[in-house]
């Protein structure tokens, strides 16, 4: 690894960690504003806002400490670092939508049964504020977004907040215009919905990741098909692809090769091809031959630990 490539891999979770600080700034603010603002005014859809941004604060302070943990160098107990710290944050916040999603829609149900009157103007007012407050958010974490699904994952929850103040903006509109409060309630009903859709890709996403799972865009039987063309290549086994963390994919298998004296070219055309065609760049490959074919794995059963010391 070059300099400046060393260089540039700290320096993306570093902006990360910068962006989301900022962004919970920006959401504390916020909450307290929507908070005050629904309660004064009996809106609903901004005191749901306010829960939704309640998730946000907890949300974007995991993401902070996720993000600097995936900083954190290797150590002996934790040989590839604390990257995927950033993964256990963005499946948490996931799951946090998910919870404050059907917290809203249950107290959305009982203002339908038991209507509630709503101060509009001040209604208006705070969410055209929120709106601005989310927009500013999105913005300082668009620039840190990249691959890093813990930066995704906060951007979806503050483009959440974002289409919610949309939504509370129309409904006082409609409340000004007609005094139909009820737009308040389906305002309400509609960013539990919108949760729920931008929250399912993101925590199926982070649950891959933890499950070590083939990532997206790329097949398992693709590769091994062209592993298997590079002249010198035998037969490919055990073969496995997963995810350190978001965007950075590795590889793993046993290649068998037809003459030991070419191990070291085919592992240099299979290091290119992985990288070149299918963006895997961590690549471990073991070689062997037909007369050296893992004569250990009959002593090694799976789950068995160290063989004490003769």
């Amino acid at each position: 690894m070059t300099t400046e490539q060393a260089h540039t891999h700290r320096g993306a979770p570093e902006r990360a960690e910068r962006a989301l600080g900022m962004a919970l700034g920006v959401t504390l603010l916020l909450m307290a504003v929507e908070a005050v603002g629904g309660w004064l005014t009996g809106s609903l859809a901004l005191l749901a806002d306010a829960g939704h941004l309640l998730a946000d604060v907890g949300s974007l302070g995991i993401g902070v400490v996720g993000s600097w943990l995936a900083t954190r160098p290797a150590t002996a107990r934790m040989s590839y670092g604390y990257r995927r710290a950033e993964i256990l944050a963005a499946a948490t916040n996931g799951v946090a939508l998910w919870a404050i999603a059907a917290a809203i829609a249950y107290a959305a149900a009982s203002r339908l049964r038991v209507p509630h009157p709503v101060a509009a103007p001040g209604m208006l007012g705070v969410a055209v504020l929120g709106l601005a407050g989310n927009l500013l958010s999105s913005a300082l974490l668009a620039r840190a977004h990249g691959r890093n699904l813990n930066v995704r994952a906060a951007l979806l929850h503050v483009l959440g907040d974002a289409v919610a103040a949309i939504g509370t903006i129309a409904a006082s509109l409609v409340i000004l215009a007609t005094g139909w409060t009820p737009a308040d309630v389906l305002v309400s009903f509609g960013v539990a919905a919108l949760i729920l859709a931008g929250s399912w890709s993101l925590v199926r996403e982070a649950v891959g990741i933890l499950m070590e799972g083939t990532p997206r865009g790329v097949s398992l039987a693709d590769v091994e098909r062209a592993m298997r063309a590079v002249p010198g290549v035998r037969g490919v086994h055990d073969l496995h692809i997963w995810s350190l963390t978001a965007g950075v994919p590795a590889v793993s298998g046993h290649v068998l090769v037809r003459d030991v004296a070419e191990t070291q070219r085919v592992l240099g055309d299979l290091g290119t091809l992985l990288c070149t065609r299918f963006g895997l760049n961590h690549v471990t490959l073991q070689v062997e031959t037909e007369e050296f074919r893992e004569p250990w794995h009959a002593n090694c059963a799976p789950g068995a630990g160290p063989h004490p010391a003769r």
